[in-house]
């Protein structure tokens, strides 16, 4: 893939996140695809974990801004600022859990905001064989 077959790629994941489209954003994958999100927990492999994955992300409506992708030299990479606003449930009392960030008052209505960097690893063919969700406590912001 050239790098603006790659960057086209790589906005077509958010497209399809923001279509809420689960088995679009898995065809975007490679059967053992990785993926970690974030970086630093254990990574999610295959389509079915990744399935999984994405069933959770899409069942809090999550919604994701995009900034123009860059490509890397190396005919693989493009990365990706995300700015996701989803619902805190059902994602957000693991976030809390972990120490994150802090539970709302009212978490039926509560937002969240997410800034990250995807890395996102592609085949010649297009496929996505890594990505990598780059965001840290300081990237997340409760809203309402």
């Amino acid at each position: 893939m050239n790098e603006l077959a790659r960057k086209k790629r790589a906005l077509e994941h958010s497209r399809r996140v923001n279509a809420g489209d689960l088995e679009a954003i898995i065809a975007l994958y490679a059967p053992d695809a990785v993926v970690e999100d974030p970086v630093g927990l254990p990574p999610i492999t295959g389509h079915d974990a990744l399935r999984a994955h994405y069933e959770l992300l899409l069942a809090s409506r999550v919604h994701e801004e995009t900034t123009e992708p860059v490509a890397g030299q190396d005919a693989e990479h493009a990365l990706l600022q995300v700015t996701s606003v989803m619902d805190y449930l059902p994602s957000g009392p693991l976030y809390a859990e972990r120490g994150w960030l802090k539970a709302p008052d009212a978490p039926r209505t509560a937002r969240i905001q997410r800034a990250a960097t995807l890395a996102i690893r592609m085949d010649p063919s297009g496929l996505i064989r890594s990505l990598k969700s780059y965001w840290g406590t300081s990237d997340l912001t409760v809203l309402g």
